[in-house]
């Protein structure tokens, strides 16, 4: 009993963010898909209220700084990752995510569309390892950064074909960036992955030791089937709406199963986590639905 209950904010924390990466992912994706629309001038306007939802972001991005009191951090570490520095660049960054969307909605200038696509890409490293890493302080990954942001496109782009939000050409785009997008994080995962492990790391290697038990390895294995593979499959034998909102959800689920074998915290988080997922899921999708339509 006593060692369920020191486990317990260890779980909490993990179901945390996992809930917090998957459902805050497309949100993400979506202000910097704006940005990049604007910048290069694509027409990605359907986008607009999945983005306006960043300021929800703000809140949920705090909690993960109480979810850094729940892991060990090594001494050299303690002040960076203290639970209220890590509370306190959560919110900054989840402030200025909100502020960037508001600008975007407004219909900010090219040049404020690139100023915040360049802040985003030097804050996209240290905020990953505050989210992404955060379970396993001081542990690197040099590319976490870009697995963040491949993460933030993938999850938008699926929202947009799963909720059908959008022209036909707009979500036919979206669905090529979406294999892209998850490509890049399967690539750039596998990649840390192989170094550390064939390189025999011993500074590193014990990360991804808990995450290749038999379970653990088919959780990957199903995110690598349904992420990457059936969405290839669905798109390409059909263009119909019914064939990306499966290509859509598929991914979603993906990314969902990723966040938990990379995270961790054991079936318990698995549960609480996809509970949590879930209930913003569905509460975003709604809100994309009722709104969307006034955007195409």
């Amino acid at each position: 009993m006593s060692d369920a209950l020191h486990l317990l904010p260890v779980v909490l924390a993990a179901s945390w963010r996992i809930a917090f990466l998957t459902a805050g992912a497309p949100v993400i994706g979506a202000v910097l898909l704006l940005a990049i629309g604007r910048v290069t001038g694509a027409d990605w306007r359907p986008l607009k209220p999945l983005a306006a939802m960043a300021p929800w972001l703000v809140p949920a991005g705090v909690l993960l700084g109480l979810c850094a009191l729940a892991m060990p951090v090594p001494e050299h570490l303690s002040l960076w990752m203290s639970w209220w520095g890590v509370g306190l660049r959560a919110l900054v960054t989840t402030g200025a995510l909100a502020f960037a969307s508001s600008r975007l909605q407004a219909g900010t200038r090219v040049t404020g569309a690139a100023i915040i696509l360049t802040l985003y890409a030097l804050l996209a490293t240290p905020i990953a390892s505050d989210w992404m890493l955060g379970q396993a302080p001081g542990h690197p990954v040099s590319a976490i950064g870009m697995m963040q942001v491949t993460q933030s496109l993938a999850g938008a782009t699926a929202v947009v074909l799963a909720v059908g939000i959008g022209p036909p050409g707009f979500r036919s785009d979206m669905a090529r960036l979406m294999i892209a997008a998850v490509l890049g994080l399967g690539y750039l995962a596998f990649m840390d992955y192989l170094i550390v492990w064939y390189s025999d790391l011993p500074s590193r290697v014990g990360f991804y030791v808990v995450r290749s038990s038999p379970t653990m390895g088919l959780l990957v294995c199903a995110a690598l089937a349904v992420g990457v593979a059936a969405p290839i499959l669905l798109l390409w034998l059909s263009r119909e709406r019914w064939s990306q909102r499966l290509a859509g959800l598929a991914v979603l689920a993906a990314l969902f199963l990723f966040n938990v074998w990379w995270i961790g915290g054991g079936v318990p988080a698995l549960l609480i986590g996809l509970l949590l997922t879930l209930a913003a899921a569905t509460a975003a999708t709604r809100r994309g639905r009722r709104s969307g339509d006034r955007h195409v």
